[in-house]
């Protein structure tokens, strides 16, 4: 299948869901999924914008862009895109009127297309990790933006969105950068191994990487790690002395997913830290495999 095809097959997907959506008027409380109050506040911002949008349309466009005011606060602002890319509202004023779906974070990450692709899914709704930026700043830190879609009465679809920097990791992050693995898989088979891996993909930022399994341990992708591919892990201990590796297996077999909970160095660091992973098992053409993904709580 190629690149084009499966583009064409995740916009058929994504653009289901948002008729499916639509037609039930299905309301996420988003909140209750989040542990950082700064998370809450940002999802419940990004939420009464969409929601303002729908209800007066492209006139509340002028209110986002009100310095002081609510919508735009500190390092905080709302930004509105179209489905194609195009800039409605944004800090950067230089941006509105223009066409952005190829913009990039100076990783090569595809930011913008991505903002569109959480939009258009089945929750219409996401998270995206990329670095940027501050207003003031000349070095990149990174960002974490929560996006939503929103359609005014004129019947325009659009994406709401509105991200922080140096955010506090949530459990939700994990979830997603494994769901979104998974879809890959379902749709590419092991041939979206190579996304995994790829340093620009949405699916590696920070210090967070997804990493494949099969059931007896063997380590098929770890992008944080590569040099782990190809072993099997199942003697691997923390330095408590439990064997996650095994636990993962365990939980992912016997739940279909789960938390494990370790200790573990960051990238780069010596001591090791607290650490969870979000573990889900999948069979693609006969074959089990876990699929994980792990954050630092603190």
């Amino acid at each position: 299948m190629t690149k084009k095809n499966i583009r064409s097959r995740l916009i058929c997907i994504s653009l289901a869901g948002i008729l499916f959506f639509a037609s039930h008027s299905v309301v996420f409380a988003q909140e209750s999924k989040y542990k950082h109050q700064k998370t809450i506040n940002l999802v419940n911002l990004v939420n009464d914008a969409a929601d303002l949008i729908a209800q007066r349309g492209e006139s509340a466009f002028k209110s986002f862009m009100t310095d002081g005011s609510r919508w735009r606060t500190g390092e905080t602002y709302i930004f509105i895109c179209g489905i194609k890319g195009d800039i409605f509202v944004h800090e950067d004023t230089s941006l509105i009127g223009k066409n952005e779906y190829g913009l990039r974070d100076i990783n090569g990450k595809p930011i913008i297309q991505w903002f569109i692709r959480k939009a258009l899914g089945i929750g219409q709704c996401g998270w995206t990790h990329y670095e940027w930026v501050k207003p003031g700043d000349r070095e990149p830190s990174w960002k974490s933006t929560f996006v939503k879609l929103s359609r005014a009465p004129s019947g325009s679809i659009y994406v709401v969105g509105s991200g922080l920097y140096d955010m506090k990791m949530e459990k939700e992050f994990a979830i997603d950068a494994v769901n979104d693995a998974l879809n890959l898989i379902r749709i590419m088979g092991k041939d979206a191994f190579r996304t995994l891996r790829d340093s620009t993909s949405e699916l590696v930022y920070k210090d967070t990487y997804v990493f494949v399994l099969d059931t007896l341990c063997n380590m098929l992708v770890n992008a944080g790690a590569p040099s782990l591919e190809g072993t099997n892990q199942k003697d691997l201990m923390d330095p408590s002395g439990k064997y996650f590796i095994r636990e993962m297996i365990h939980v992912a077999n016997e739940k279909g997913q789960g938390w494990v909970d370790y200790q573990w160095p960051k990238p780069g660091k010596s001591i090791p830290g607290h650490k969870t992973s979000f573990v889900k098992k999948i069979v693609i053409r006969g074959e089990a495999l876990i699929v994980g993904t792990g954050i630092y709580p603190e």
